[in-house]
C-alpha cells in the first residue's frame, strides 16, 4: 500500500511547541487589549550559573538568578519563548508585559542549576547551543539533558557550530573558502540540532553578537525565522524586527535595581542611523550618528558612546536633528566591531531610553 507524504505547514510546528508548553503548565495568554504600541519586549541573556562567588562577568550566582525570576513573577511579567514571540509578531497580538529568557552556549550549569528554577517558577527559556560544545565534556550539556529540557517546555536555537566570529576571515583562506565555512556554521548547525533533538530550530543567535548584512542574509536563506544580537537594547512592539531582535546580557553583578531598570528601559525613537546596522567598512574615519525622531529631546540630555570607549564629544545639527561623531587622526577607529549607543533619561516619564546598533571596521 502506498502512502502519500503529508507536508505540514511550517507554523504547525511552532503551534505544536506552544501547545506542549501550555499543557505542561507554562502560562501563555495573549489578549489584544493588554498591549499597546509602546509595549517593550526585553530579551535577557545568561550564560553560566554558580553556587558561590561569581568567577567572571558571565557566571551569575544562582540565588541572584532566582531573585530575578521571582521579580518577574511578582511584577506581572509574562515569560515567553522565541517561537511564542514569533507567533505574537505573526498575529499582531502580544502580552501586556512580555519578557524572554535566553541562555547561551550550553554549559552544564544551565541544566543543573537554572533549569530546576525555570521549572519551579514555570518560566520557559530559549537555549542557544553551539553544536561542537554539546556532549563534549563534564562542563557541557549532554544531548539527553537538552532533550529533557525541551520536553519540559524549554526551546532551543542555533548558536553556530563552533562559536566562531562569523566576520573573521582566516589568514590562510580565500574569500570563497570563508563564505563556505560561514555558510556551514549557519546552515549545518540548524540541521544537526534538529536531527539530534527532533525539535524545530527556528532562531539563530550570532556568536559574540557580531553580524553583517551578508551574514543576516545567509541566516534568512537558511530558513531561520528569528535572528538575535546582543546590542543591549530592548525591543518595541511598534518597531519590532524578527530578523534583528535586541538582547541584554545580564552580568554577574547585576543588582535587582539594575535588573528593574533594564526591564523598564525603552528604545529611543530615531528616523535614521549611520552607518547602517551591520555595515562592514574599511573607513576608520566613518561618521557615526542618528537622526532623532522626537524634536523635544535636547542634545544636552543625550549621551553618545562606542563600546569600550568613554562618552563621545558629538556634533549636533538643530536643523536636521542630527547627532554625529567623526573620528579624526590620530584617533581613528580601531579595526574591530563596534556597538554605537545613544541614550537619554526622560525625566517627564521617569524612564531611560536607548538606541544601539552595530558596525565593523575591517
Amino acid at each position: 500500500m502506498l502512502f502519500k507524504k503529508i507536508m505540514l505547514p511550517k507554523n504547525f510546528y511552532i503551534f505544536l511547541q506552544i501547545l506542549i508548553i501550555i499543557l505542561l503548565g507554562t502560562p501563555f495568554i495573549c489578549s489584544a487589549s493588554t498591549y499597546t504600541k509602546n509595549t517593550i519586549i526585553p530579551i535577557l541573556t545568561y550564560h553560566k550559573f554558580c553556587l558561590g562567588e561569581s568567577p567572571d562577568d558571565y557566571t551569575i550566582n544562582i540565588d541572584r538568578f532566582e531573585q530575578q525570576l521571582i521579580f518577574l513573577k511578582n511584577n506581572g511579567y509574562q515569560a515567553i519563548t522565541v517561537s511564542q514571540l514569533l507567533n505574537c509578531i505573526d498575529n499582531g497580538v502580544f502580552p501586556e508585559k512580555p519578557v524572554l529568557i535566553t541562555i547561551d552556549d550550553g554549559f552544564k550549569s544551565a541544566y543543573t542549576q537554572a533549569f530546576p528554577l525555570l521549572k519551579k517558577y514555570q518560566i520557559p527559556a530559549t537555549f542557544y547551543l553551539y553544536v561542537d560544545f554539546i556532549n563534549n565534556g563534564p562542563n557541557q550539556l549532554s544531548w539527553i539533558e537538552v532533550e529533557e529540557m525541551i520536553k519540559n517546555g524549554m526551546e532551543i536555537g542555533s548558536h553556530s557550530i563552533s562559536h566562531c566570529n562569523l566576520l573573521h576571515i582566516k589568514t590562510d583562506e580565500t574569500y570563497p573558502e570563508y563564505l563556505e565555512r560561514i555558510r556551514r556554521e549557519i546552515f549545518l548547525s540548524k540541521s544537526i540540532l534538529e536531527r539530534k533533538t527532533n525539535s524545530p530550530v527556528n532562531s539563530f543567535a550570532y556568536p559574540y553578537g557580531v553580524y553583517s548584512e551578508q551574514i543576516r542574509d545567509l541566516a534568512i536563506e537558511a530558513d531561520y525565522q528569528v535572528l538575535l544580537n546582543v546590542n543591549s537594547m530592548n525591543n518595541s512592539v511598534s518597531s519590532i524586527d524578527q530578523y534583528n531582535l535586541n538582547r541584554y546580557i545580564i552580568a554577574a553583578e547585576c543588582s535587582l535595581d539594575l535588573f528593574k531598570s533594564i526591564l523598564e528601559e525603552k528604545p529611543l525613537e530615531v528616523k535614521g542611523i549611520f552607518p547602517a546596522d551591520g555595515t562592514v567598512t574599511d573607513n576608520q574615519s566613518t561618521t557615526i550618528g542618528v537622526l532623532l525622531k522626537n524634536s523635544n529631546i535636547s542634545p544636552n540630555n543625550l549621551n553618545f558612546r562606542l563600546s569600550g570607549s568613554g562618552l563621545l564629544d558629538f556634533d549636533y545639527s538643530d536643523q536636521l536633528q542630527e547627532i554625529s561623531f567623526t573620528p579624526v587622526a590620530p584617533k581613528l577607529l580601531q579595526k574591530r566591531t563596534w556597538i554605537a549607543q545613544i541614550s537619554t533619561y526622560d525625566r517627564e516619564n521617569d524612564v531611560q531610553k536607548k538606541y544601539s546598533w552595530l558596525f565593523t571596521i575591517r
